[in-house]
């Protein structure tokens, strides 16, 4: 009965940390494609100046979260998610907007791709 009640209760931990990581993750990453979409917003109506401090601020929230993000998932898409994103000031400092624009797009679609994929269901659970 007792290794009955510890399976128990290491299928539940097992359950709420895999719960807890998807909803972190999906969190992180939906507030992460909302600044890059209004990068893209802010691209055509802000200044060049004030595009440059909301990159940074969006390369900030990026340093903020990876560590975190990179330990909840282990993908070859989070390295070209950071890589996307820690080259946005470059590419707006020395490329053309319509580059930076793309940049930005690859990196909401890479998000997109991750979300989908990390995506809670019963079976990334168990």
């Amino acid at each position: 009965m007792k290794r009955v009640i510890a399976a128990l209760m290491l299928l539940a931990t097992a359950v709420s940390i895999a719960v807890w990581s998807g909803i972190t993750f999906k969190k992180e990453m939906d507030s992460l494609a909302a600044s890059i979409k209004n990068l893209i917003v802010c691209s055509e109506k802000c200044s060049d100046k004030e595009l440059e401090k909301e990159t940074q601020k969006l390369v900030h929230m990026w340093n903020n979260s990876s560590e975190l993000l990179h330990s909840l998932v282990v993908h070859e898409e989070m390295d070209k998610l950071e890589e996307a994103i820690t080259s946005l000031p470059l590419i707006l400092r020395y490329s053309e907007k319509t580059e930076f624009v793309n940049k930005c797009i690859e990196a909401v679609n890479i998000i997109s791709n991750l979300t989908q994929a990390e995506k809670l269901n019963l079976g990334n659970v168990l």
